[in-house]
């Protein structure tokens, strides 16, 4: 994969200001939003993992950990899987995020739109759009890996570090956009 040489996505691209509500699901009982609550335990698998790449990211900053394991690591994410299975834009060397949002796009959202007031539509219709943006993070993340690995130093390391971070910002504001929006209608209408 070549380096990606357009402007690094962050956080200002998720455009949060545009973010719609969901609106209230008449009904709706207590048990249901804590039922709907299960993606933030989802959630949190992934930001663990993302942990590990800090760790992983803070380790070749101080040299005891070789910048290729950060290439080999980042294939190995169950966030990276997803969208390898499920989407097209990392093609087979990107995983990362790939299995969660591409099994939302294809399985969660479908159902939950077939049931979704307008509002809640366009909830869903945000939340896709701010997949791309965590699409072209992994990507670029994943090529400054590569970059990284085949040309260590401190250039290509920071290219990698501040991807890194601007992913940790966009996919922390991403999450809690989604936790909070579907979790109501993820207990009425199941869909996890």
């Amino acid at each position: 994969m070549d380096r990606v040489e357009n402007a690094r996505p962050d956080v200002a691209d998720l455009k949060e200001a545009d973010r719609p509500k969901a609106p209230p699901i008449e009904g709706a009982t207590e048990l249901q939003r804590r039922q709907g609550r299960q993606l933030a335990a989802i959630h949190r698998m992934h930001l663990q993992q993302m942990g590990q790449v800090r760790r992983m990211m803070e380790g070749i900053a101080a040299g005891s950990t070789a910048p290729a394991a950060l290439t080999k690591a980042l294939p190995e994410m169950e966030m990276t899987r997803n969208y390898r299975q499920f989407g097209n834009l990392c093609g087979q060397e990107c995983q990362f995020l790939d299995y969660h949002h591409g099994a939302e796009e294809h399985r969660v959202f479908p159902h939950l739109e077939a049931r979704a007031s307008e509002g809640l539509r366009a909830v869903i219709a945000k939340l896709r759009e701010e997949h791309e943006v965590v699409h072209a993070l992994l990507e670029r993340l994943y090529a400054d890996a590569v970059r990284l690995e085949q040309n260590p130093g401190e250039d290509a390391f920071d290219e990698a570090r501040q991807t890194f971070d601007a992913l940790e910002r966009v996919v922390r504001s991403h999450f809690g956009y989604e936790e909070e929006e579907l979790e109501e209608a993820l207990g009425v209408y199941g869909g996890l």
